[in-house]
């Protein structure tokens, strides 16, 4: 009898911890996500950024090879 309450209570002791276990990982994972989400963003939209300034700076390049060249 002593044996199986023994047993009974480290059963227990070992759900309790498992769930314990399990809703930090939740959390710690949905907090990750939250950052890998926010990065990946801010991320983008440097790139896009970046992408844009190329353009203008490739067209205002153009622009003035275009006007000291090629004079009408």
């Amino acid at each position: 009898m002593r044996t199986e309450l023994i047993q009974e209570l480290q059963l227990l002791q070992n759900s309790r911890a498992n769930k314990f276990a399990d809703d930090l990982t939740d959390r710690l994972k949905s907090s990750v996500d939250l950052v890998t989400e926010k990065v990946n963003s801010s991320i983008s939209k440097r790139g896009k950024m970046l992408m844009m300034l190329e353009k203008r700076v490739n067209f205002s390049v153009l622009k003035k090879i275009r006007a000291k060249f090629f004079k009408f």
